[in-house]
């Protein structure tokens, strides 16, 4: 019986390793979990500049990015719910047209609208009007007929105070574009600047700030849905005339770099 115990002992012990070695594996499958980690590489997030220093476009584009008021416009301007953006477009239309065809200004349009509103007014509660001059007891207005939804409309502020904001933003920005371009922190950007200037020069000549602001309104009401609508088309055309530019600048740098002939 002793020879057998002994003979029995070796296949005992061969058999715990090879029930130990899968435990040994666990800690090499999460070894790669680990790595997966850090691949997530930070520069990525942020795009590569073609300006040098402080990006102009990018002063000028952060007033619209951080503003409430122009992402609450966005929603109009990309005509998600129709009637609510025709309204505004046919709003903005009668504004503007009355402003720059008919000699009106922004105060005198807001005092004739109060004006016929308060004719309207005294025209749907005429009965306390004549009972006023005839010395009798007026009687109860006609306006709380009416819910209260329309008698009692208070005056957002939330909108004209950002409206207010995003163009004293907008005027900053303006100006810090201006003095990147007169101090040359960006040699292509200043060279664009100066067509930029002559372009809003003939502007400013022709149609005045109601003008540029009327055509930039109109603008967003076209540009964000149909680039929407295109977005593929229309980036592969904007490259290809990035392209172009590049071409175009390469070539002056070429022959500008050229030795003259003796």
């Amino acid at each position: 019986m002793s020879e057998e115990e002994v003979a029995a002992a070796p296949e005992q012990v061969e058999e715990t390793p090879a029930e130990e070695q899968p435990q040994e594996e666990t800690p090499a499958e999460e070894a790669p979990k680990e790595e997966e980690a850090p691949k997530e590489e930070a520069p990525k997030e942020s795009a590569p500049s073609t300006c040098s220093g402080e990006c102009p476009c990018k002063m000028f584009t952060e007033p619209f990015e951080k503003s409430p008021f122009f992402n609450d416009m966005k929603e109009i301007f990309l005509w998600k719910d129709l009637m609510k953006s025709l309204a505004v477009f046919c709003a903005v239309n009668v504004f503007f047209v009355l402003l720059l065809c008919y000699d009106f200004t922004v105060l005198g349009l807001l005092c004739w609208i109060a004006f016929f509103l308060t004719i309207v007014g005294l025209l749907i509660d005429i009965q306390r009007v004549i009972a006023h001059f005839k010395g009798e007891a007026e009687p109860e207005t006609m306006f709380n007929k009416f819910p209260e939804s329309v008698t009692k409309v208070e005056i957002p502020e939330g909108p004209i105070k950002g409206f207010f904001e995003l163009v004293t933003s907008l005027i900053i920005a303006f100006l810090n574009v201006c003095l990147n371009a007169i101090f040359v922190k960006d040699i292509v950007f200043s060279l664009g600047m100066l067509g930029g200037f002559l372009v809003l020069i003939y502007l400013a000549a022709k149609w005045g700030v109601a003008g540029m602001l009327y055509a930039s309104i109109l603008f967003c009401f076209i540009w964000f849905r149909l680039y929407q609508d295109h977005k593929e088309g229309i980036d592969k055309l904007f490259a290809q005339l990035k392209e172009q530019v590049k071409k175009l600048i390469d070539n002056l740098k070429e022959k500008m770099n050229k030795p003259k002939a003796q």
